[in-house]
């Protein structure tokens, strides 16, 4: 087995990905990137044959990965560990049983996210799905394509270079659960069900029949400090996930009217005045914003954030959020909610952007 290179110990891999089955092996060495043959070995080790054969049994699997599982099913077999034939053989060819996979993308701070629902065929292309759901509203997007493996991986490695981080592989089981929940969400709002749902039932459905674990519970992330994971919460907004986070339109445009009637041209210069009256702008803005029941919901969201920051190995800022998230969902009373610096900096953030806008030189005549 090879060695981690480099000064630093690379992050161990979740609990989630080491005990891992087949259906999930494929998505998780390319999720996994260049690490994608440290976690065939992680697998060797704990001899969890079944997710090491089935990325040997693929030749469309990634190089390095692939020759690391071939290498390990010979270490499993010198060990006397049984290799399951039905996961590198029978899977392999049987058009009628494909497996089906789930990626998710963590949502916006409007609340739309996005999962990406495979079914993987036995000569190794894909049909897939994508479900875009939203918050208050349920299934809004629905389409449907076929890819190889490679063009997959094209696609998430693009969707990184975009966004800062790719698709997360997520049971299946938890991401039919999320779809068959926005299903029901449609119903009680009234938002039409996009076309090609009925379509493609076999592939989003059924529901589990008990509501799966979060992948971020199942994650076991080490306890986070509560007080030192507040009090730099601000900071969590720098994340890939979390940098577009911000409040709705109508409340930023509120805020921004306040701090200009507040705050006039002539003021400009006295300073720390100035500041201090901004600050106490948002501080406002930030307390009439954030409900309870807002509050409630961005703590969700929160939680479904992490589990791409986990997959990509930001653990210790995941661990951070979920703490966060878990103040922020129970607000005690009489705490309000500017005292979190990680809700404050929703409008720190919009001022900023602001005045970013307004300090650029007009291209005008």
């Amino acid at each position: 087995m090879s060695a981690t290179k480099g000064p630093e110990k690379a992050p161990a891999f979740e609990p989630a990905w080491l005990d891992a089955g087949a259906d999930r092996a494929l998505a998780l060495v390319e999720q996994a990137g260049e690490r994608g043959p440290d976690l065939v070995e992680a697998w060797v080790a704990l001899r969890n044959a079944a997710a090491v054969a089935e990325v040997a049994a693929f030749d469309d699997a990634p190089g390095p990965a692939r020759k690391a599982a071939r290498r390990g099913l010979n270490v499993l077999k010198s060990r006397g560990v049984a290799i399951p034939e039905r996961v590198r053989i029978a899977r392999a060819v049987r058009a009628d049983a494909p497996i089906v996979e789930a990626w998710f993308r963590p949502p916006d701070g409007a609340g739309t996210a996005a999962f990406t629902v495979g079914a993987r065929s036995g000569n190794g292309r894909y049909r897939l799905v994508d479900v875009i759901v939203k918050s208050g509203a349920g299934l809004v997007s629905i389409a449907d394509m076929e890819m190889s493996r490679t063009q997959l991986r094209e696609s998430f490695a693009e969707i990184a270079r975009r966004f800062g981080s790719a698709p997360a592989a997520v049971p299946i089981a938890w991401a039919r659960a999320r779809i068959a929940a926005a299903r029901g969400e449609n119903e009680r709002t009234g938002t039409l069900v996009p076309l090609g749902f009925e379509r493609h039932a076999d592939v989003l459905g059924p529901a589990p029949s008990h509501e799966p674990a979060h992948p971020a519970d199942e994650a076991k992330l080490e306890r986070a400090d509560q007080e030192r994971a507040l009090a730099g919460s601000g900071r969590l907004h720098a994340e890939p996930e979390l940098r577009g986070w911000l409040p709705d339109p109508a409340a930023m445009q509120k805020m921004l009217l306040s701090v200009t009637s507040q705050v006039p041209l002539e003021a400009s210069g006295d300073t720390a005045s100035a500041e201090a009256k901004v600050q106490e702008v948002i501080q406002k803005a930030t307390d009439g914003f954030f409900t309870a029941e807002l509050r409630v919901r961005f703590a969700e969201r929160m939680k479904d954030a992490a589990i791409s920051m986990i997959a990509r190995g930001a653990r210790n800022s995941a661990a951070d959020l979920l703490e966060a998230a878990d103040v922020i969902g129970a607000l005690e009373p009489g705490r309000e909610p500017h005292t979190i610096p990680f809700l404050r900096a929703f409008f720190e953030k919009a001022f900023g952007l602001a005045a970013a806008r307004a300090a650029r030189p007009s291209t005008s005549p």
